[in-house]
């Protein structure tokens, strides 16, 4: 009975919604590009929202903000003029909105969703095609929080999207409202929900703009999110060929040690390096010491393959940017273990898939690291393995120091 009357209130949100294609009001042409409602409705974006509709998004998401407020104004919010909350932080604003029987979501990868259940229900009756709609809320790094309303009609899926911030008085304020229709969307196999909100494009853009969010729907195995947090999140696919490299024991030659150091060393030190202080070089010593224990390669090896100075031992480091890297949409991937392996020699290997949310893909390409526990809990790096490798799928990779 419940669906049935939320399927007929989609009917009439449906009608609503295409007849106001038809008559918008003014004060909603204000915001509207000039053009037929034709045109407005082809083209997907910056669709013109009900008052009433908007004003239930509003009080709804003020609602859920002022549920959280006495977290958000004790929080750290750090030194710079821009907040930004710990994710222990965020978790507990999520908790606290999860408790309202909502999917309730902290942004980024690296937290479960909460009542995720009541959202899988909707994309799996939206791809079946049946009408359906669901409110997300999601807690933002900077505390804001969002209210995402989608809603499927048989055919087209929308999104009614609002957003809530703090004033200096610690009141909810809302700066962001949009309707827009997604010119693609899914629920995969592995549980993302992967869309793509229609955007401008050229000619009324000077380029292509690709506008692919990714959310986790079903949790993550937590063994699994534990080694991703453990011996990849860090290491990822910028800065360094870790894991988008074909390497062993017995083919070490082509990594790039020194753009490997700084990641080692947060590994180790559960801190970033000192930019001024690696400037002028990183003694033999340090070096080494690190990466020895974090690769199968000895000291000759390191001074045979890294960029080496011998008359001032010291392995040459620079910042990573212009002049050794040059941006690309596969580099600020994610890697998501989805296969933990324990082999005979005591050695454990991972199966990952790169997900690529620039790309709106959740298994880009496959690869297998091969690991070694030490004692300490952390881990030497024995291998990578690409399982599919296709031509061009993998940017060149530009070596920090050559």
């Amino acid at each position: 009975m419940r669906k049935k009357i939320q399927r007929i209130i989609l009917v009439i949100f449906t009608a609503f919604l295409c007849s106001s294609f038809a008559g918008c009001s003014p004060k909603n042409n204000e915001t509207q590009d000039k053009g037929s409602s034709k045109d407005i409705y082809e083209r997907g974006y910056d669709l013109p929202i009900d008052s009433a509709e908007q004003e239930e998004a509003e009080k709804d998401c003020a609602d859920m903000m002022e549920s959280i407020r006495d977290i958000y104004e004790e929080a750290d919010k750090g030194t710079s003029l821009n907040a930004v909350i710990s994710q222990e932080t965020a978790v507990k604003m999520q908790q606290i909105i999860a408790e309202k029987d909502v999917p309730a979501a902290v942004s980024g990868f690296d937290v479960d969703m909460m009542n995720y259940d009541a959202m899988e229900d909707f994309l799996d009756e939206a791809s079946e095609g049946d009408q359906s709609e669901i409110i997300l809320y999601r807690i933002h790094t900077d505390g804001t929080v969002s209210r995402e309303k989608f809603t499927f009609d048989g055919k087209d899926m929308y999104s009614l999207y609002t957003k809530g911030r703090w004033t200096d008085d610690m009141e909810p304020a809302f700066s962001v409202n949009s309707l827009s229709r997604m010119s693609r969307w899914e629920y995969t196999e592995k549980g993302w929900f992967i869309f793509k909100y229609c955007t401008a494009q050229p000619p009324e853009l000077t380029e292509v703009i690709d506008a692919y969010e990714m959310i986790r729907v079903r949790p993550q195995k937590k063994e699994y999110r534990e080694m991703e947090k453990k011996y990849l999140d860090i290491i990822g696919y910028q800065g360094n060929n870790l894991l988008c490299s074909e390497w062993s024991e017995d083919q070490i030659d082509g990594l790039d040690f020194n753009g490997l150091y700084e990641y080692f060393y947060q590994e180790e030190y559960g801190k970033e390096i000192d930019p001024e202080k690696c400037a002028a070089g990183i003694p033999q010593e340090d070096f080494e010491n690190l990466m020895t224990k974090y690769l199968p390669v000895t000291a000759g090896q390191l001074r045979k393959y890294a960029s080496y100075d011998p008359e001032s031992e010291t392995y040459d480091w620079v910042v990573l940017g212009v002049g050794n890297y040059a941006p690309n949409a596969f580099w600020v991937s994610v890697p998501e273990v989805t296969q933990i392996t324990e082999n005979e020699d005591g050695t454990v290997t991972l199966t990952v898939d790169v997900v690529c949310e620039k790309k709106g893909n959740d298994d880009f390409y496959t690869h297998e690291v091969t690991l070694r526990i030490l004692d300490d809990g952390k881990a030497m790096y024995l291998s990578n393995h690409i399982l599919d490798d296709r031509p061009g799928m993998i940017p060149d990779y530009q070596y920090r120091c050559r």
